[in-house]
C-alpha cells in the first residue's frame, strides 16, 4: 500500500513497495530566505567586481584574470541557486521536469566545485612559477593564465557531464539521493544494495583522480611559494646579500638585476705587495701595460664593500691609506686622467673604488626599495590566496564527502538535513570571494570608489 502525506493522485503508479517522504515545511522555508539571500548579495558582488576590474587599468593584470573566472563561477553557481529555489519553493506535483531541474542542479554543483579547485590550482602554478623565473614577459604570463583556465574550463565541463549522467538515476531515493533541495523523495521498504554501477565508478574514479592532482599541485605550490617568502622552512637562516645574488622577486614590468661581487686582484707572491706590478689588458694595444703599486696598509676593496656604511668606509681608508704621487692614469671615469678609447677599462686612480661603491649602492638602494614592494605585494596575494583556499576547502570538503554513496545510507532521513545543511555551506562560496576582495583589498577599495565617482559623474550627481 502506497502511504502519503499528501495524497497527490499522479504518485498512485509508484511501486507499493514505496513510501513517499516530504520535506518538512520549516526547512523548507529556511532553504527559500537563505537562497534569495545569498543569490542577490552574489549576483550583486560579483558583477561589481568584475567591474571593477574591467574599469580599472591597474587591476587588469594577468593574475586577476583568475579572480575573474572565480567571479564568473560564482554567477554560474547563481544559476543553480536559482533553479534550487525553483524546486524546494514549488509545491510537490506542480513541477513536470523536476528531473531536469535536478539534473542541472548536479551539472553546476559539480562544474562549479571542481572549477574552483582547478583556479586555485591555476593560481598556485603561477604564482610559484613566476617566482622561479621572474624575467618572464608579459605576454608569456598571459599565455600561462589563459592556458590555464582554457584546460580548466575543458576538465571540470566533462567531468560535471559524466558525473550527471552517472548519478542522476538514482537521486529520487532518499537514501541515493543526490539533491536534498527537493520537496518529495521515495523510501523504498528494502534498501537498495551498496554497490556501484560500472559508469558510477568511473566517473568516482576520474573525478577523484582530479582532485587528487589539483590538491597536490596547490600544497606543493603555496609551500614553495611560503618558502621562498620566508614564511616557513630554513630558507630565512640562510640570507644572501642581494647584490651578490640575482633577485627572484619583480614586478612584471621589470627584469632581472644581475649584480655580481668584484674581486680583487690578488698575486700568489707574497713579497708583492713591495714592488709594483703590472695587469695587461686583451683589449688594449700591447704597448699599453698599467703600473700601479699597492700599499700593504690600503684596505681591500672587498672590506669596503662589506661596509654598509659609505661614510665609515671613506673615513677608514682616508686613514690607512697614505697618498701615493701617481701620475696620469688610463681611465673612463677619472676628471684628472687620461682618457681611455676603450670602456670597459676600470679607473685605478685614488677615490675611484669608493665612487663604483656609491653608484652600487644607490642603484641597489633603489632596487631594493622595488624588490621590498614587490615582497609585500606577492606576500598580500598569497595570503589572500590561502584564505580563499581555506574558506573553500571549509564550504565544499564536507558536501564532498557526504556524496560519497554508503556514506550516509545508514542515518535514513536524516541523509536529507545533512546534505541540505551541506549544499546551503557549498553556496557561501558565492560571497565569500568577492566580499573578501571588496573589504579587505586596498587597490580594490581604491578601484571601487573611482569608479563610484566617475558613476555619480556621469550622472551628473556630483561635480
Amino acid at each position: 500500500m502506497l502511504n502519503t502525506t499528501d495524497g497527490v493522485s499522479n504518485y498512485t503508479t509508484l511501486p507499493t513497495s514505496m513510501t513517499v517522504w516530504e520535506l518538512p515545511i520549516f526547512a523548507v522555508i529556511i532553504s527559500v530566505i537563505y537562497l534569495a539571500l545569498d543569490v542577490v548579495f552574489g549576483l550583486f558582488t560579483n558583477t561589481l567586481l568584475i567591474m571593477i576590474i574591467y574599469n580599472s587599468p591597474s587591476l587588469r593584470t594577468p593574475p586577476n584574470s583568475h579572480l575573474v573566472n572565480i567571479s564568473i563561477n560564482n554567477i554560474l553557481l547563481c544559476v543553480c541557486i536559482l533553479f534550487s529555489l525553483i524546486t524546494v519553493s514549488a509545491k510537490p506535483g506542480d513541477l513536470d521536469n523536476s528531473r531536469v531541474l535536478t539534473g542541472i542542479q548536479l551539472f553546476l554543483t559539480s562544474v562549479c566545485a571542481m572549477q574552483y579547485l582547478c583556479t586555485f590550482a591555476s593560481i598556485g602554478f603561477y604564482r610559484n612559477r613566476t617566482m622561479q623565473k621572474p624575467s618572464l614577459s608579459l605576454k608569456v604570463r598571459r599565455t600561462i593564465v589563459s592556458r590555464s583556465i582554457l584546460i580548466s574550463i575543458l576538465i571540470t565541463y566533462l567531468l560535471g557531464l559524466v558525473f550527471t549522467l552517472a548519478f542522476l538515476r538514482d537521486d529520487d531515493d532518499v537514501s541515493l539521493s543526490l539533491n536534498p533541495l527537493q520537496r518529495r523523495f521515495a523510501i523504498k521498504a528494502i534498501p537498495p544494495k551498496d554497490h556501484l554501477t560500472a559508469d558510477q565508478f568511473c566517473a568516482l574514479g576520474f573525478i577523484s583522480i582530479v582532485y587528487t592532482i589539483g590538491l597536490i599541485v596547490i600544497f606543493r605550490c603555496y609551500y614553495n611559494i611560503c618558502r621562498t617568502l620566508n614564511i616557513t622552512g630554513t630558507i630565512g637562516r640562510n640570507r644572501v646579500l642581494p647584490l651578490n645574488r640575482n633577485f627572484s622577486l619583480s614586478s612584471d614590468a621589470t627584469g632581472d638585476l644581475n649584480l655580481h661581487s668584484r674581486t680583487a686582484y690578488a698575486p700568489e707572491d707574497n713579497n708583492s705587495f713591495a714592488r709594483p706590478y703590472s695587469i695587461p689588458s686583451e683589449d688594449l694595444d700591447s704597448s699599453v701595460i698599467v703600473h700601479y703599486k699597492r700599499n700593504e696598509n690600503l684596505l681591500a676593496f672587498e672590506d669596503i664593500f662589506a661596509l654598509e656604511n659609505p661614510i665609515l668606509a671613506s673615513s677608514l681608508k682616508t686613514k690607512l691609506n697614505q697618498k701615493i704621487p701617481l701620475g696620469a692614469t688610463l681611465s673612463n671615469s677619472s676628471t684628472t686622467s687620461t682618457k681611455s678609447r676603450h670602456l670597459n677599462f676600470a679607473d685605478i686612480s685614488p677615490g675611484a673604488d669608493l665612487q663604483r661603491l656609491q653608484t652600487i649602492k644607490n642603484n641597489s638602494a633603489l632596487k631594493k626599495q622595488s624588490l621590498r614592494r614587490d615582497r609585500i605585494s606577492l606576500s598580500s596575494a598569497t595570503k589572500n590566496s590561502i584564505i580563499m583556499l581555506s574558506a573553500y576547502i571549509s564550504c565544499t570538503f564536507p558536501l564532498l564527502l557526504c556524496s560519497i554513496p554508503g556514506i550516509l545510507d545508514k542515518i535514513g532521513t536524516n541523509r536529507i538535513f545533512v546534505l541540505l545543511s551541506f549544499r546551503l555551506l557549498f553556496y557561501l562560496n558565492v560571497c565569500i570571494y568577492p566580499l573578501w576582495y571588496l573589504l579587505f583589498s586596498k587597490r580594490v577599495r581604491k578601484c571601487m570608489f573611482r569608479l563610484f565617482e566617475n558613476v555619480l559623474l556621469c550622472l551628473k550627481v556630483r561635480r
